[in-house]
């Protein structure tokens, strides 16, 4: 028998599962429907189903908070105001988005009232994943939008993923054709301007003459010139 045994470990430390079940649930709460492993999606599901089960004892707390407000009770709606606080609490510390924890409250929690459990379900796939070959499931909330829709096994799910990829390619081709057309009617309706010819300078090979370091003495001061002359006959 297997005692004391609470958990699948999944081959992970505790804060690896515990950020890996984070992820996964919330990513089912925000799209409804997520493909994964077997092991996984049962652990996934344990966790999800919790929440969900809050979820409601929170929306019903809240319900009941505005109802007896509105009678004129101010002190039991308060209380049931921190009851539903309490839940809302409890719930953020698993799932930190918040736009998903809203979501969980005020769109999952009022669809599953009436429901006792099982809220959600596992689905075997035909498929196995690429590397090792594990078998695939789909974990998916019950009579959600997306568990409407139908499931495509098998072939179905080649030929969809083959008509997206010809859809894609034919959004491609009439982009570009668009785009060239475009082009051509900008450049009719828009000739293009002449451009200006600039002036060319003439080059000339004749460089400036460059002003010797040393001047004639008699040309920049002829007082000196006067007195060198006179010393030279003195001597």
């Amino acid at each position: 028998m297997r005692h004391r045994v609470d958990h699948r470990k999944l081959g992970r430390t505790a804060s690896h599962r515990k950020a890996l079940m984070r992820s996964m649930v919330t990513s089912l709460f925000q799209s409804e429907r997520i493909t994964t492993t077997a092991p996984k999606a049962k652990e996934a599901r344990r966790i999800a189903e919790r929440l969900i089960t809050r979820a409601k004892k929170g929306y019903r707390a809240h319900q009941e908070g505005a109802s007896l407000k509105s009678s004129g009770k101010e002190a039991e709606a308060k209380q049931m105001e921190s009851v539903a606080l309490s839940h809302w609490r409890q719930a953020g510390r698993f799932v930190r988005n918040t736009d998903v924890l809203r979501k969980l409250f005020d769109t999952l929690a009022p669809l599953y009232l009436e429901r006792n459990g099982g809220y959600t379900r596992i689905i075997r796939l035909d498929t196995v994943r690429v590397g090792d070959a594990a078998r695939l499931v789909l974990l998916e909330l019950v009579d959600s939008e997306a568990s409407k829709k139908p499931l495509m096994r098998g072939a179905a799910v080649v030929e969809a993923a083959a008509e997206k990829q010809e859809k894609g390619a034919k959004g491609k081709t009439r982009g570009k054709k668009a785009a060239a057309k475009s082009e051509e009617g900008d450049e009719e309706a828009a000739p293009k301007k002449a451009k200006k010819a600039r002036p060319v300078k003439e080059k000339t090979d004749q460089k400036p003459a460059k002003s010797k370091g040393k001047t004639s003495v008699a040309k920049t001061d002829p007082g000196k010139a006067k007195a060198k002359s006179k010393s030279k006959k003195s001597g």
